[in-house]
């Protein structure tokens, strides 16, 4: 069964484009574009997917949502008054937003609606991270402050000054650790302690950070190569010339060997290149596997894997979870059909109450947006 894959990018031209990651047989890729949206009246300065569903939030102080199996543009939240500075899903039931009106906002898949907003910062919010229980969140803040977020309760449960401006924050895959980044330094911070454990100087500025493993970050800036660090022993794995200009985005995700690791990343002159990491000789230079050219200033990625149907000589085993999950599928289609011919037996008898009532079955199938658009097609 051939892999799927699409990177996402948002751009400085205002576009927010999806590129199809091919692997040949000889185990190079190809990216071909598949959409362009100009959605958005300003540059683009986040992407985020979760599942199926893909968010963008850009200058113009508003945020787009997709369903990229359809390839539709489903709902427009427009809670803030600041360029959005983060997006974020957790797993796929939340998404969560900060913008430099100083405000952070959380919203539950499908509605789109805001459920709750934090308030705290002075200043725009730098950027978020939500801990991987979704228990807690913590926030970075052109005030200088590190707020730590109870999203049980929501509110806020600590304030941290900070000696200095920090650029982004990071959680490790277990929530044991947090990382800042403040220029061309990262910051260590234990969970327990809530204390700097150590601090690493890269030389150059920070502009992304991602994890390859628990411990190993690969890290990218103004230099323009590509380093790995492994944070748990403080020694560097190796780095290597990844790009000819400065390293904008990076992402990673499973690669085909058991013992291989993807490593997406894109530079601010339009190029996008996927790497092959082989996890057991991390000092080794990775293997380049394909990049393409987008002609656009890059700003921000994220990554989308589709779903897979499995082929017929799948594990059984694995083909009945699959055909359970498309029933379970058919079952709240059938549910949903039926609340909506409910709606249409009241509008016979309360032609009144019932504009309100499929105005309310729009809004939760559709979310904010009152139609649904179709993306551009290249």
């Amino acid at each position: 069964m051939k892999r799927k894959l699409q990177i996402i990018v948002g751009t400085n031209e205002e576009f927010v484009l999806g590129y199809d990651v091919t692997q040949n047989e000889d185990g190079r890729v190809s990216l071909h574009q598949f959409f362009a949206d100009h959605s958005h009246n300003g540059s683009v300065r986040q992407v985020a997917v979760g599942g199926k569903i893909l968010a963008s939030g850009a200058a113009d102080e508003t945020i787009r949502v997709f369903n990229l199996s359809t390839r539709t543009e489903v709902g427009i939240i427009m809670e803030h008054q600041g360029t959005i500075s983060s997006l974020g899903f957790h797993e796929t039931t939340h998404l969560f937003s900060a913008a430099e009106d100083g405000n952070i906002c959380i919203y539950k898949q499908g509605k789109w609606q805001c459920e709750k907003t934090l308030r705290g910062h002075r200043g725009g919010v730098v950027d978020l991270a939500v801990h991987p229980s979704g228990k807690m969140a913590l926030s970075i803040g052109r005030d200088n402050t590190l707020r730590t977020w109870n999203l049980i309760k929501g509110r806020k449960a600590y304030i941290t000054k900070l000696k200095g401006a920090a650029d982004a924050v990071h959680w490790n895959p277990k929530g044991t650790q947090y990382l800042l980044v403040k220029g061309s330094c990262v910051d260590v911070y234990e969970v327990d302690t809530g204390r700097v454990e150590h601090s690493i100087d890269f030389k150059e500025h920070i502009s992304a950070l991602t994890f390859v493993t628990d411990d190993i970050i690969a890290v990218g800036g103004e230099g323009k190569n590509i380093c790995l660090y492994d944070i748990a022993t403080k020694i560097e794995m190796g780095q290597w010339a990844a790009h000819a200009s400065r390293v904008k985005c990076l992402c990673t995700l499973p690669g085909i060997a058991a013992e291989e690791l993807w490593l997406v990343s894109a530079s601010s002159d339009g190029i996008i290149k996927v790497w092959s990491l082989e996890l057991l000789s991390l000092c080794s230079e990775p293997k380049l596997l394909g990049e393409v050219n987008t002609t656009c200033r890059i700003i921000c990625m994220d990554v989308y894997q589709p779903a897979c149907t499995p082929a017929l000589d799948t594990d059984p085993a694995g083909l009945d979870e699959y055909a359970s999950s498309e029933e379970e599928k058919e079952i709240e289609e059938e549910e949903e059909e039926e609340e909506y011919k409910g709606i249409k037996r009241a509008e016979q008898k309360t032609p009144s109450k019932l504009k309100l009532e499929r105005k309310k079955h729009k809004r939760n199938s559709q979310g904010l947006s009152s139609k649904t658009k179709k993306i551009k097609f290249k």
